[in-house]
């Protein structure tokens, strides 16, 4: 027996893409792939949808710091062979790390007490005219044998046009006049600085993985492979450092409050910033270990040169940042 045609449920409306008008078939269009919910309705469920896409990305954001703490190089092989999908992406796990470990420089920058440096040097002078004469020193910049002078002794190079020499006395008497500044307010320096990290990061992780590349230019990957492994790297060196500092102020506080028990607390927390130390070096070998799957002796051997460009490298950085922070002042 047939039903009723009128006792027959209606077929669903067709719901169409309110940018191109196609008609949907999941929740992304497939013609424009706009998605097909829509954001303006009443607050509540606005709240309700967000708490829930919060909650589901802090479900992989946990588990990946899982992973990227206490198992070095798993990540990076994990996303080199397409597990991909219960982790958090490298570049937002990496802003989210940087982020965090920027803010806490620029916290501690911020509430430093920095003496002015023309204390400190009058008192390194005082101190050395009373035990042994010294020959005079004139500070600032020096061009030749006597100190630069934009007038009596200016920077001139030969093979620059006249224009150009000027140009670089101008720049030469801006870092004269911040040098001088800096002098009385340290903290602005370091402060310039400081803001200028992030940055400098963003320009020696992609030189380092380069210089990864050509430790391992056998291994048969591509750059992007290196890159994913040092931006994992660094993402747990970001946390780490964090977590030292964390762990520091705790112990100064502790002991300043002189509560009870509060030695055995200080003496853990030493003990776990000795442990963290320590798991520094062994996790970023382990990680090369791990992602590049050589042998011991020859990933030691790696590790060792590696990380000692590294500290070149980030030496030069910094030292970048210094004086790029001194000119912008």
């Amino acid at each position: 027996m047939q039903a009723d045609p009128a006792e027959r449920p209606s077929p669903r409306p067709s719901r169409l893409c309110s940018n191109c008008g196609a008609e949907l078939h999941g929740p992304y269009c497939h013609v424009c792939g706009q998605p097909g919910r829509n954001f303006i309705r009443a607050l509540p469920g606005l709240v309700r949808e967000i708490a829930g896409e919060t909650l589901y990305y802090d479900s992989r954001m946990w588990r990946t710091l899982k992973s990227l703490l206490f198992q070095p190089g798993l990540l990076s092989r994990e996303y080199v062979h397409g597990k991909r999908a219960r982790y958090t992406p490298p570049v937002r796990l990496y802003l989210v790390c940087s982020i965090l470990a920027f803010l806490l420089i620029g916290l501690i920058i911020n509430t430093a007490n920095v003496a002015p440096w023309t204390a400190q040097f009058d008192q390194i002078e005082d101190q050395q005219e009373s035990s042994t004469p010294s020959p005079p020193r004139t500070p600032g910049i020096h061009f030749g044998n006597e100190a630069w002078d934009a007038e009596t002794n200016p920077i001139e190079l030969g093979w620059l046009s006249e224009s150009g020499n000027a140009w670089l006395n101008r720049q030469a008497q801006r870092i004269a006049d911040n040098t001088t500044e800096v002098q009385r307010n340290p903290a602005r320096l370091l402060r310039t600085a400081a803001g200028m990290l992030p940055q400098t990061m963003f320009v020696l992780l992609p030189l380092f993985a380069l210089m990864v590349a050509l430790f391992y230019l056998f291994a048969g990957r591509y750059y992007i492979e290196h890159l994913l492994l040092q931006v994992h790297n660094h993402s747990f060196l970001f946390l780490a450092l964090i977590a030292l500092y964390l762990m520091a102020s705790l112990r100064t506080t502790v002991i300043a409050a002189e509560m009870t028990g509060g030695s055995i607390l200080a003496g853990s927390l030493s003990v776990l910033s000795s442990a963290i130390w320590a798991w520094i070096p062994v996790y970023l070998w382990l990680s090369l270990k791990r992602f590049y799957a050589q042998g011991w002796l020859l990933t030691t051997v790696k590790f060792l040169v590696l990380a000692g460009s590294y500290f070149i490298l980030l030496l030069f950085g910094l030292l970048a940042v210094i004086l790029l922070g001194l000119w912008r002042l």
